[in-house]
């Protein structure tokens, strides 16, 4: 009965990251700096990644955005206008989903969950 439980627990760990569904990014339309982003779950499209974007003005964060890329496009960056500024948006991405939640507490909690998961289930296969 032990053992069936803990390969449940494994399953229900690691299935979602082996799914072969596209790249699941936080999404929020460009907000000025200070303002809060309450982000929307999409699906990217294949060939994308997730990507925090920050537009700077003379050195200074005045917007950012939370979206899904081309990956081509992750090393670029681009002069837009926006409100009548000319705005630099230099671009962060990550390739694994929800990367871009703005928090790093989200992967750390997986990789924590895994460990304690590796821990509880490898002392039951030896017994």
């Amino acid at each position: 009965m032990y053992r069936a439980v803990c390969v449940v627990l494994c399953a229900c760990l690691l299935l979602p990251a082996l799914r072969c569904e596209n790249l699941l990014c936080y999404h929020c339309h460009p907000q000025p700096n200070g303002e809060v982003c309450r982000p929307v779950l999409s699906e990217c499209r294949p060939q994308e990644v997730c990507v925090t974007a920050t537009g700077r003005n003379g050195g200074r964060v005045v917007l950012s955005v939370r979206a899904c890329l081309a990956k081509h496009e992750c090393r670029l960056e681009h002069v837009i206008s926006y409100k009548g500024t000319n705005i630099t948006v230099s671009y962060s991405c990550c390739d694994w989903n929800y990367c871009n939640s703005g928090s790093r507490i989200t992967v750390h909690s997986a990789l924590f969950a895994l460990a304690v998961a590796t821990t509880i289930i490898l002392p039951a296969w030896a017994s």
